[in-house]
């Protein structure tokens, strides 16, 4: 940490997140060195006349500068940062993931124990967009067992999220898998869906 940045802390009452930065670091976050060394320099912010909000604001501020990363840095790079976030702000913070929830996650983490996970489950934590047809798959299977075993009750918005990835599998028009989608009777029945032809592909239809 540059100590003459930290010596020369100007107070920061009113300021937003944007101006925080500018008089602390002015430096682009535009790569893993930048923001680790940002994210360091805010420790001093613990020191100072700040509001929670403004510690708050500032996290994702932060958070958000890492996630416009994501397609220029390894998801293990990107876990690296947000955990360096998380040590050095988080318990100020009760919401560590501003990012809105994708409830799909949840039944994605508990079908692939730790000893089942390999790199490409970190990739589908930091960015849900590269979840293979696989890990659709194997979510889906774990989902139907629950409700089979009348252990699992769905909300509306856990609904709505199985239902996306649904379609997505779907989408790929792969005849194994669609077969395999309408043998999950139970996950269907609670969703309360049925997957249908339409013209030489598929669809699914809300009963």
């Amino acid at each position: 940490m540059d100590k003459k940045v930290a010596l020369d802390t100007p107070k920061f009452e009113g300021f937003t997140a944007s101006e925080m930065w500018q008089k602390l670091y002015n430096k682009e976050l535009n790569c893993k060195k930048n923001i680790l060394e940002y994210i360091d320099i805010t420790r001093v912010l613990k020191k100072e006349n700040v509001t929670e909000e403004q510690i708050k604001d500032t996290y994702n501020y932060i958070y958000g500068q890492i996630e416009e990363l994501k397609d220029s840095i390894k998801p293990n790079t990107m876990m690296h940062l947000k955990n360096s976030l998380k040590s050095q702000l988080g318990k100020y913070v009760k919401e560590k993931d501003p990012k809105p929830m994708n409830h799909f996650l949840e039944f994605f983490k508990a079908a692939y124990p730790e000893k089942n996970r390999r790199k490409d489950f970190t990739w589908v934590l930091m960015d849900i967009g590269s979840i293979s047809e696989e890990q659709i798959w194997t979510t889906l299977t774990y989902i139907n067992k629950m409700c089979l075993n009348n252990s699992l009750s769905l909300h509306f918005d856990q609904k709505k999220d199985i239902v996306k990835m649904i379609e997505k599998l779907v989408s790929k028009n792969n005849m194994h898998h669609i077969n395999n989608l309408k043998s999950l009777k139970q996950l269907n029945d609670v969703l309360n869906i049925s997957i249908v032809s339409e013209g030489k592909g598929f669809k699914i239809m809300h009963k």
